[in-house]
């Protein structure tokens, strides 16, 4: 008799999880991990993506900041994840092709260990200084670092920062030492106490606002062409032929995402992103609404990794240092 209650209790058992298996999709909370942390533009872009998400998929999308390696951390996190459809990553495509560079670790594959879901936006890197800088503009900035017996700090957060740093350094002869920080709110708030007198950075509304004051100015852009983004920042490859990069934003998926879900979540997306005003309101965060298919994103990752490691052969960079 006990067996046989045994018996149907374990019936019973996957009977329920056969019920919980069998729920639609969501049933639970989503998390949306962001491997920066709090105050920096990438945060304020993804609150505002789980705010508008949460009604459009009928459950709390919450944002978990992983920050940490560069940004390594997070997107690790999101990778090991159970591909469910209850964990979703922002991040830029650079942000996947870097781990490898950081983490040493040959088990990650920037193209592989993580999918794509939807494309939301791009923006250029900017070259900014404190107001104590004398210098207004790149010319300006180049003319006074010449001057600088012991070089110039350039502050940023993350391995494509310091990329940029050591291919502008190479390209102008100048001495840039890179000074790497966790993200755009410590980058700036070192700007700000003295520590640094330029970096380097993704706009921001904090950004715009300590520009609007005088406290902060913008010496340059990486786009090849000058951004709304950063107003009256002229493209350092006006200067440095072929110094162009912009930063591509997507949301990712732990790779074995159901394609229902991964669908679901894109077409709500792109319906946040087509609202009205919407294209104004994410300028204000410091990106440029630009939406793409997950095929377009993989191509890119594919392009932005290939031209690191072009890069790397003839700049000398050593991570971690």
């Amino acid at each position: 008799m006990l067996e046989r209650r045994e018996v149907l209790a374990g019936l019973a058992a996957l009977a329920v999880a056969g019920r919980s298996w069998a729920q639609p999709w969501p049933a639970k909370p989503i998390r949306l991990i962001l491997n920066f942390p709090p105050g920096g533009p990438t945060d304020v872009v993804s609150r505002y993506l789980a705010q508008k998400l949460s009604p459009l998929l009928g459950q709390p999308v919450v944002v978990d900041n992983r920050s940490g390696g560069a940004g390594a951390v997070g997107i690790l996190a999101a990778a090991n994840s159970a591909p469910d459809g209850y964990t979703f990553l922002y991040t830029a495509t650079t942000g996947l092709v870097q781990v490898p560079l950081i983490t040493k670790d040959a088990s990650f594959d920037p193209l592989r260990s993580i999918v794509p879901v939807v494309g939301i936006g791009t923006t250029p890197i900017a070259l900014l200084a404190h107001e104590s800088l004398p210098a207004s503009d790149f010319p300006g900035f180049v003319e006074w670092a010449r001057k600088q017996k012991g070089g110039v700090d350039i502050g940023g957060g993350g391995p494509i920062i310091q990329i940029a740093t050591a291919v502008l350094s190479r390209e102008t002869g100048l001495k840039l030492i890179y000074v790497a920080y966790r993200g755009t709110a410590p980058v700036v708030q070192a700007a700000l106490g003295g520590e640094i007198k330029a970096f380097f950075s993704t706009p921001s509304p904090m950004i715009t606002e300590l520009m609007k004051t005088g406290r902060l100015k913008a010496l340059g852009v990486t786009s090849a062409q000058p951004s709304r983004l950063v107003p009256g920042a002229e493209p350092i490859a006006r200067h440095v032929p072929g110094y162009e990069q912009d930063l591509t934003y997507a949301l990712f998926a732990p790779t074995g995402i159901p394609p229902s879900v991964a669908e679901r979540v894109a077409a709500a997306v792109l319906q946040v992103l087509s609202g009205p005003g919407e294209s104004e309101r994410f300028l204000e965060f410091g990106l440029s609404l630009n939406p793409l298919p997950a095929a377009e994103v993989s191509r890119i990752a594919a392009r932005d990794a290939e031209t690191i490691r072009k890069t790397l052969e003839t700049t000398p960079v050593k991570f971690g240092e």
